[in-house]
């Protein structure tokens, strides 16, 4: 099973390993995919910028990979 998707992980990077996560972002309608801050941002900076839970943010990102989350 593939490792899940950490807070400090790029969007640029979450989404070359990961193209299937464009879903989540496009479905709360975040900007992250063509974003031109997609290499320097990381999931946890797009949960700080729009105001979201990181914790749901990566459980949700998380489940798209197919990944668990470990405590």
């Amino acid at each position: 099973m593939p490792d899940a998707p950490s807070p400090t992980l790029t969007v640029d990077e979450a989404l070359r390993r990961w193209p299937q996560l464009a879903g989540v972002f496009l479905r709360r309608r975040l900007a992250c995919p063509g974003c031109a801050m997609a290499p320097f941002d990381t999931l946890r900076d797009v949960a700080q910028a729009y105001g979201l839970d990181v914790a749901r943010l990566l459980d949700e990102v998380g489940r798209a990979a197919g990944a668990s989350r470990r405590p």
